[in-house]
C-alpha cells in the first residue's frame, strides 16, 4: 500500500513540474481512465472561502496530506507573484488547476456534512479543505449537455461583464487636453474644485470609483447610498476596483437591507438633501443613479413616515405591483424623487449618469426620476391603488397626502414650478448602461461559442411563472422547427403550438424569426441561442424562499417536461437548456442571481420525491434547487451593476 502511495506522489510531483514548465498555459490531466488511484474534487465558492471536497479510495493520511500539500503549492507558487488575481478571474484560474490535478471537477456541494481536514490561509484568502468520503469514484469526461450548460452560463457572465459600472462610466466621461473641462457627450463643464457627487443604487459604488479616478482633484464632497454589505462583498470577492480609496472625498453609506427602505438609507437621503440644497451656480453636481436607487433614497413628505412608506412598499410588492407603479407612488409621496433632487440642487449644474434598470429606459421611472420632470400625479397614484384594490390596506397618512395634493393641483395650473422655471436647462441626463448593451454582449459571446444567436426582446415583462411556461413552449417550438416541413404528420400539432404562443403574447413575426433561425441552424448543424431581457414580477402567495428568475426557471422546466411527454420522439434528439438571471447577482431574498435548467430537471425532482409544482406555488424555488442540484444555481454575488434580467434558451441537436 505504501509503495503505491509513493508512486502516486511521484506522479503528482511529475505532473506538477511539467505543468510549471508549461507556464500554466495548458490544462494537464492525470489519465482519462482508471489509474492506480481515483480522486474527485468538488469545488465550491461561498463568501470569502473556497471549499474543496475530496473523495478518494485511499484513507491514509499520507495520501490526504499529499493532495492538500500540492493544492496549497498550486495556490501559492511564486509564479503568481506578478499577477493580480481577483474575484471571477481568480476562480477561473483555481478551477483550471484543480481540473489539472483532478480529472473530475464540479462546482457543487454535497448534501452530507463533510469533515474538516485543515484550514490554510493563502495571501489573504481562506481555503477550507474537507474530506467528504472514502470510496472509489470513476473518472468521466463531461458530456455535451454539461458543456452546453456551461456555455449558457458563460453567455450570461459576458452580459454582466459588459455592463460593469466602472467600464460604462469611463466610456462616457472625459477631460479635455488641459484637464480643465469635463466633456459629457456634446457638452463641456468647467472644472475648478467645484464638483460634488451624490449617488444611490446597486451600481453606484463602482460608478463613484470611476468618477473619483477621473475627477478626484476637483471633487469637494460626495455622498453615495449603496446596499448593505456590498463593500464587504466586493472585498471578499477581490473586486477592489469597485471600491473607493480610503482617501476619497466621497462618503459611502450603506442601507436598504433586502432592497427595502430603512433608517440607514433614510438618514443618507437627509444628508444628500442637505448637501445639494446648499450648492451654488458655479458648482457642478454629478448624480450617479442605478437600479435599487429608489429604496436607497427614501425621504417621505410629512406626515408620511419612513415606517409607513416601508409598509406601502411591502404591500405593493406582495400584490403584484410592477416597478413602474411602485415608482409612481414613491415620486408623489417623497421629497427627492420625481425631479425633487434637481429642484433642490438649483442653480447648480446637474449631470445625471444613469444605469437603467427599467423596461424602455424611461428616465422618469429609473430610481423614480430624481433628476427628471415628473408627469405623474397624485390622482394617478389613487387610481393605481384602486386597480390593485389596496385603498383600505395602505397607511391612512398616505391616502391623506395623496388626496390633499390632488386637491392642491386641481386648484392650481396642474404643475408645480420652482425657482428656475420648468425648462430644466441646468440638468443633463445620460444613460450610460442598459439591458440592450448586455444583450448585445451576450449575443456576441454566444456566436463565439458556436451558437446562432437571436435577441427577441429587451422589454420582457409579466408574471415570472407564466413567462417561464412561454419559454418552455418556445423551446419545443424551436426544436420542432429544425428541418420542419408542412407535410410532416405532426404539422397540426406544430400549428397549434404556434397559436398557443401567439395567445401568450409572442408576436407572429417573432416566431417567424425563430423558424428562420432554426432552419439555418439545421442546415449548418449549429445550435441556437434565443436571448431576451427585461424584468418580470412575482405574486407572493407562499411562505418559501426564491426569486423571479428561479421561479421562471422552474416554470420553464415544468413546461418542457410536459412538452417532452407529448412528443418524446422529437425532443429526445435535443438538449434544451434555459437560464434566467439578474444582472445584479441577487434574485429576490436569496444569495444567487438565478438558475439554469435542462429537460432532465423535473425527472431529477421526481427521482428525489420532490414535487416541483408544489415548491413553485409556495414561492420556494431556491430551496428546491438546493435540495435537487446546486449546480443549477448561479452564484456570483453582488456584481455591482443592475440592468434587469437576462434569459437564454439553448436548443442543441444531439445528432
Amino acid at each position: 500500500m505504501f509503495r503505491n502511495e509513493v508512486k502516486n506522489i511521484v506522479r503528482l510531483v511529475g505532473a506538477y513540474i511539467c505543468h510549471c514548465m508549461r507556464h500554466f498555459l495548458s490544462i494537464c490531466t492525470i489519465g482519462a481512465g482508471r489509474t492506480s488511484f481515483q480522486i474527485t474534487a468538488y469545488f465550491l465558492w461561498k463568501g470569502s472561502s473556497v471549499y474543496i471536497f475530496l473523495e478518494e479510495d485511499c484513507q491514509s493520511w499520507v495520501f490526504q496530506s499529499t493532495i492538500i500539500f500540492f493544492l496549497y503549492l498550486v495556490f501559492t507558487i511564486e509564479y503568481f507573484g506578478n499577477l493580480r488575481l481577483h474575484g471571477y478571474y481568480f476562480l477561473k484560474l483555481v478551477h483550471r488547476y484543480i481540473s489539472w490535478l483532478c480529472p473530475v471537477c464540479k462546482f457543487i456541494s454535497q448534501s452530507r456534512q463533510p469533515r474538516v481536514l485543515t484550514h490554510l490561509p493563502v495571501n489573504g484568502w481562506t481555503f477550507n479543505f474537507y474530506k467528504y468520503s472514502s470510496y472509489i469514484s470513476c473518472i468521466r469526461r463531461k458530456d455535451t449537455a454539461e458543456m452546453a450548460n456551461q456555455d449558457v452560463v458563460s453567455i450570461f457572465s459576458s452580459a454582466v461583464n459588459s455592463v460593469l459600472p466602472h467600464h460604462l462610466i469611463r466610456k462616457h466621461i472625459e477631460l479635455d487636453h488641459n484637464g480643465k473641462n469635463l466633456i459629457i457627450e456634446d457638452k463641456k463643464y468647467k472644472l475648478d474644485n467645484n464638483v460634488y457627487v451624490v449617488g444611490f443604487g446597486k451600481a453606484v459604488l463602482g460608478m463613484a470609483r470611476a468618477v473619483d479616478d477621473t475627477l478626484s482633484q476637483h471633487i469637494v464632497k460626495g455622498i453615495i447610498s449603496v446596499p448593505t454589505g456590498i463593500q464587504e462583498n466586493f472585498r471578499d470577492a477581490g473586486k477592489l476596483d469597485m471600491l473607493l480609496d480610503s482617501n476619497s472625498k466621497i462618503e459611502v453609506r450603506e442601507g436598504s437591507k433586502n432592497n427595502m427602505p430603512d433608517k440607514s438609507s433614510y438618514q443618507t437621503a437627509v444628508r444628500i438633501q442637505d448637501l445639494v440644497s446648499k450648492l451654488r451656480e458655479k458648482d457642478l453636481l454629478i448624480v450617479l443613479i442605478s437600479g435599487g436607487g429608489s429604496a436607497l433614497l427614501p425621504l417621505p413628505i410629512p406626515p408620511v413616515t419612513l415606517e409607513e412608506e416601508l409598509e406601502l412598499t411591502q404591500i405593493l410588492s406582495k400584490n403584484g405591483a410592477i416597478i413602474d407603479e411602485l415608482n409612481i407612488l414613491r415620486k408623489n409621496i417623497e421629497v427627492l424623487k420625481g425631479g425633487g433632487l434637481a429642484k433642490q440642487a438649483f442653480p447648480a449644474k446637474v449631470i445625471a449618469l444613469i444605469v437603467s434598470d427599467v423596461i424602455g429606459d424611461k428616465l422618469e421611472i429609473i430610481s423614480s426620476g430624481p433628476t427628471v420632470p415628473d408627469k405623474s400625479t397624485p390622482q394617478q397614484c389613487l387610481m393605481i391603488l384602486k386597480q390593485l384594490n389596496l385603498q383600505d390596506k395602505i397607511p391612512e397618512s398616505i391616502n391623506t397626502l395623496l388626496v390633499r395634493r390632488t386637491r392642491e393641483i386641481t386648484k392650481s395650473t396642474g404643475s408645480v414650478e420652482y425657482t428656475g422655471g420648468t425648462q430644466w436647462e441646468h440638468v443633463q441626463n445620460v444613460i450610460v448602461g442598459n439591458n440592450k448593451m448586455a444583450l448585445a454582449a451576450a449575443s456576441m459571446k454566444a456566436e463565439q461559442l458556436g451558437f446562432l444567436p437571436i435577441t427577441l426582446s429587451s422589454v420582457l415583462n409579466g408574471e415570472a411563472s407564466k413567462v417561464g411556461v412561454m419559454f418552455g413552449m418556445l423551446a419545443r417550438y424551436a426544436a420542432l422547427s429544425f428541418g420542419y416541413k408542412v407535410s410532416n404528420p405532426k404539422s397540426s400539432d406544430y400549428v397549434q403550438l404556434e397559436l398557443d404562443l401567439v395567445s401568450k403574447g409572442v408576436p407572429k413575426k417573432t416566431l417567424k424569426k425563430v423558424v428562420a433561425l432554426a432552419h439555418h441552424a439545421y442546415n449548418i448543424k449549429k445550435p441556437i441561442c434565443i436571448l431576451t431581457g427585461g424584468e418580470t414580477t412575482v405574486q407572493v402567495k407562499g411562505s418559501g424562499k426564491g426569486g423571479r428568475n428561479q421561479e421562471m426557471a422552474v416554470a420553464c422546466a415544468l413546461e418542457i417536461d410536459k412538452q417532452c411527454q407529448g412528443d418524446t420522439s422529437v425532443l429526445a434528439n435535443f438538449d434544451l437548456i434555459f437560464l434566467s438571471g439578474g444582472t445584479d447577482g441577487i434574485d429576490g431574498p436569496t444569495p444567487v442571481a438565478g438558475a439554469v435548467i435542462d429537460q432532465t430537471f423535473i425527472q431529477k425532482c421526481n427521482d428525489n420525491n420532490m414535487d416541483a409544482l408544489t415548491y413553485l406555488r409556495n414561492n420556494d424555488t431556491f430551496n428546491l434547487f438546493e435540495k435537487i442540484s446546486e449546480e443549477c444555481l448561479i452564484l456570483i454575488g453582488h456584481t455591482g451593476t443592475n440592468v434587469m434580467d437576462i434569459q437564454a434558451l439553448v436548443i442543441k441537436s444531439k445528432k
